[in-house]
């Protein structure tokens, strides 16, 4: 009878934990990859939803339809219905109209948990995906950012946990010392990963149980219950019991006489190798990407380079005399269809495109899956921060008015949680060549856009986009916008060229404008590009853009477009998409496209440690520029507000869609005011001069208020003066005249300060469809040849990543293991 020795039997008692710890990790890793028996027990943590319906017919005093679907096949994330309950695993969720029937999401590598996204997902986004967003405060339940990021390290964590305690049974088996040494290396670095991984979701399913004792306020009952319920799983469990049993296995490997051998003749060089096989930390999805001087870096210093392509599609255009350049007045935000966003990555990652620029989006909407989808493939964002219609900047009358700020505070507050937002654009082609009194209003949006990113903490950039022109107006417009300072500087320049046409070169086409922003001191890329006028579309000023010939200039630029878009100089398009949606058709420019991209790599160089920081030269002069160097004032809500609630004639509209008549009606009644000998120099401004009215950074309806008020005293407070065809009501609780109430409320005119976040917007006070008008309130319209038209993301290693962490660790394990022989 053989007899065995102390150093197998500890082995095998590691061995047989090693297993066990398999067994229980095979478990978790099935939770909820489909609703059949096995797996859909198993879970990582459950939201019931069910009673929330009742709860919410309570509060509203309304009966409620549409809230939950009946049919368990429905696809998530559609907005089709709610649930009853939803099911979290490390790989998809599952949602179940009772304990057997229900559907799954699409399998990811890494599935984000994100319970409010989820919720949100699946309701209407008509009606109470936005009243669920309005009802709950700001907690652990609802920052889908913290949620998803947290529990996607976690699965890295459990994965690579489950390589090493696999590999420790591997090696533990075969009987050698060095693998008996290796099988104790994994066994520990496997029990910390998972005890890493457990902990995170321990944690994270905890703070989300807050959504448990949030209550429901009603006017019948009281305080009740909101019918929405969080709790862990089985599969949590299972997953300490995996790491309990791992963590013992290391034990006997450590005590075994093999191990013991090989740790007395262990060299420093072979363990400072297996420790820094294990290392992995802070590895994201998409580099960050920084600017330093002119240039643009991505965290390893490599020279970052746009090639994008605009990704918007196209709105309602109205064709009129004031509309020269054909903008849309409604727009289609198209980060906010995932189908769309799933249908068409494929598509830009074989492009090797890795910026999109999008030119209006809805805030209110849920950007989740989109933004999710377009940074595991790589892709950055440039988000235009100005919306058609009445969104942006007017041209014929400017102001940096509250109502703007407001509204390009929201959409930051929402993409800025996500890691692949590049830069907001503060504007596209506002300015244009007789016109550059608008430009000190410009300015001011990025001073303050700016200001707020910093308080923020928030890392992307503030960029322009410029319509190209005769190069004393270009230049100039230029340098102003990065004159002076860096707080009020643009940090990217973007330049709408459509010059290179057909078989052009750069010499023909570029080389003139290069020079001329030779010794530019921000970045500058191309924000549109590619001429239609002399088909068909080569795409070679692709190549020409990421080569030396203009890599230490430019880095870069946006193709335009990827989808249909009929300008008045032609058609843009390069896809068509299918009548149901659900796929589309490329075309020929697409095809060159594709093949000038992905044959274009930009120059590594300048090495980011060589390049100087930005300086930020003298204005131009006021006598050659027509734009003034004493900007507009931040606009001071609250000021605005004191001075609405004052005002003797208010306005209050006869129509909703009250966007048509303001200015109307501030020109009728500074006509009349007029006549009465009064002024509107008040609400105006000079960009020119530098010279701006007292209400100048006020919501337009509050300057018609003021407008109206006046009027309304000049003619001794006379009901009829207030009536303004039926859109004023006079406020009889107004006891002082408007111009002293302005005076007391708005006490500092000019003041400049960081703004604060903007305030809540209510129910029915932003469009939650994907196809969205202009807003209700604002000035003007974006313009130029473009087409002005969900868990946060992660911020962990993507497969991609985890095989090269998994490379990492065997090259370590292996020379380790080489240098000891």
């Amino acid at each position: 009878m053989r007899v065995r020795m102390p150093g197998e039997v500890c082995i095998g008692a590691a061995s047989v934990l090693s297993s066990i710890s398999i067994l229980l990790l095979i478990f978790v890793h099935v939770a909820q990859i489909n609703t059949s028996s096995v797996p859909r027990s198993l879970y990582m943590a459950k939201l019931n939803v069910s009673g929330y319906g009742a709860a919410l017919e309570v509060t509203l005093q309304n009966e409620i339809h549409g809230l939950y679907t009946t049919n368990a096949s429905s696809p998530l994330a559609q907005g089709l219905g709610l649930r009853q309950f939803y099911k979290f695993g490390l790989y998809s969720r599952c949602g179940y109209l009772n304990d057997t029937a229900g559907n799954c999401n699409n399998h990811t590598t890494g599935q984000q948990f994100q319970p409010f996204t989820t919720l949100t997902e699946d309701m209407n986004p008509n009606n109470y995906s936005l009243i669920i967003r309005n009802m709950l405060p700001d907690s652990d339940f609802t920052n889908s950012k913290y949620t998803g990021q947290s529990t996607k390290a976690a699965y890295w964590m459990i994965l690579l946990g489950t390589i090493c305690a696999a590999l420790a049974l591997v090696t533990g088996i075969l009987k050698n010392n060095y693998t008996f040494c290796a099988s104790t290396i994994f066994a520990v670095a496997g029990s910390l990963l998972l005890l890493i991984g457990a902990s995170i979701w321990t944690v994270v399913v905890n703070k989300t149980e807050v959504i448990n004792d949030f209550p429901l306020v009603t006017r019948s009952a009281g305080e009740i219950p909101l019918g929405i319920t969080m709790s862990s799983g089985p599969a949590l469990p299972l997953l300490w019991g995996a790491f309990a049993a791992l963590l013992l296995s290391v034990v006997p490997y450590m005590i075994s006489p093999p191990f013991l051998v090989m740790l007395v003749t262990l060299r420093p060089a072979a363990a400072l190798a297996v420790v820094a096989a294990f290392v992995a930390s802070s590895v994201h999805a998409i580099p960050r990407v920084t600017r330093t001087g002119r240039y643009l870096y991505q965290e390893d210093g490599t020279r970052f380079y746009i090639k994008g392509i605009a990704y918007q599609e196209q709105g309602e255009v109205i064709e009129s005399e004031d509309n020269a350049f054909l903008e849309p007045s409604t727009f289609i935000d198209p980060l906010a269809i995932p189908a769309a966003c799933t249908r068409d990555v494929e598509y830009l990652r074989q492009a090797s495109i890795n910026t999109i620029r999008v030119y209006s989006v809805n805030s209110s909407l849920n950007h989740d899956a989109c933004m999710r989808t377009f940074s595991d493939a790589g892709i950055y964002t440039i988000i235009d921060l100005a919306l058609p219609m009445n969104g942006s900047i007017d041209r014929l009358a400017p102001s940096w008015s509250s109502n703007l700020l407001d509204q390009y505070l929201r959409t930051i507050d929402v993409f800025s949680q996500y890691d692949n937002v590049l830069a907001y654009n503060i504007g596209n082609e506002v300015v244009l060549g007789d016109s550059t009194q608008i430009a000190p209003y410009v300015k001011a949006a990025a001073r303050d856009t700016k200001a707020y990113l910093k308080s923020k903490n928030y890392n992307q950039l503030v960029g322009y986009a410029a319509i190209n022109g005769a190069s004393t107006f270009r230049n100039t417009l230029a340098s102003y916008l990065s004159c002076g300072s860096e707080e009020t500087s643009i940090d990217l320049y973007g330049l709408n060229d459509y010059s290179w046409c057909g078989a052009s070169s750069f010499e023909a086409s570029w080389a003139g404008t290069h020079d001329q922003f030779a010794d530019y001191n921000v970045v500058a890329y191309l924000s549109e590009y590619g001429c239609i006028s002399s088909p068909p579309r080569l795409w070679t000023e692709a190549t020409a853009l990421l080569s030396s010939d203009m890599s230490d200039v430019w880095s870069g630029g946006i193709a335009f477009s990827y989808f249909p878009a009929a300008s008045a100089a032609g058609q843009f398009g390069m896809v068509t998409v299918s009548a149901d949606g659900n796929s589309i058709t490329t075309s020929a420019d697409w095809d060159a496209l594709v093949t000038q991209y992905g044959g274009a790599t930009g120059p590594n160089s300048p090495s980011q440690s060589s390049v100087a920081a930005s300086t930020y030269g003298t204005c131009p002069s006021e006598s050659t520029f027509l734009g003034s160097n004493t900007l507009p004032p931040t606009p001071n809500e609250s000021a605005c507000g004191c001075l609405e609630s004052a005002l003797s004639c208010q306005f209050t509209p006869a129509t909703r869609n009250y966007s048509t008549v303001v200015g109307e009606l501030i020109n009728t009644g500074c006509s009349l005011l007029g006549d009465a000998g009064g002024s509107c120099v008040d609400i105006g401004g000079d960009g020119q001069t530098g010279v701006y009215g007292r209400l100048s950074a006020c919501d337009p309806t509050i300057k018609l208020s003021y407008v109206m008020s006046q009027y309304y005293e000049a003619q001794s407070r006379n009901v009829q003066a207030c009536d303004f065809a039926g859109n004023g009501t006079v406020n009889s609780g107004a006891t002082a005249a408007a111009a002293a109430a302005a005076s007391s409320c708005i006490a500092s005119p000019s003041a400049t300060f960081v703004p604060t976040s903007p305030p809540t917007l209510s129910g029915g006070a932003a469009s939650t469809s994907t196809r969205t008008s202009g807003g209700s309130n604002g000035n003007g319209g974006n313009s130029g040849n473009s087409n002005n038209n969900s868990g946060a993301v992660s911020v962990v290693a993507a497969t991609n990543a985890l095989v090269g962490v998994a490379a990492m660790a065997f090259v370590g394990v292996a020379s380790a293991v080489w240098t000891l022989v």
